[in-house]
């Protein structure tokens, strides 16, 4: 699980990254990324609709693996930046090694990782 301090904690904070972000597309999933408070640490938020899978089960994985993800590549990451992951049907079967990679791919693309 993600530390408090790397959550998007409200569905209004999630709102405004859905407003004012950039949308990143990958083929697992899609990114919304929004430039925040630079002296803050970057926070992350996951959308995975029922229409991905009917078993929270499945939903619950994809989120696991996606936050394990992010807490091994924090030290990478860059601060201030506020990001949604939008989930794709392809993420269900996906394995940690190949959501890894995506994500080193789509946060070079958007400017994040240093």
């Amino acid at each position: 699980m993600l530390p408090k301090k790397h959550r998007l904690p409200l569905r209004t904070e999630l709102n405004r990254v859905k407003k004012e972000g950039t949308l990143i597309q990958g083929r697992l999933f899609s990114l919304l990324v929004n430039q925040a408070v630079e002296n803050q640490p970057s926070r992350f938020g996951f959308i995975i609709s029922s229409k991905i899978h009917k078993k929270a089960v499945k939903r619950n994985r994809a989120k696991r693996l996606l936050s394990e993800v992010i807490i091994d590549l924090s030290p990478k990451i860059k601060s201030g930046f506020d990001v949604v992951f939008l989930a794709k049907k392809k993420i269900i079967e996906a394995e940690i090694e190949e959501i890894k990679k995506e994500i080193k791919r789509l946060f070079a693309k958007a400017g994040m990782v240093s």
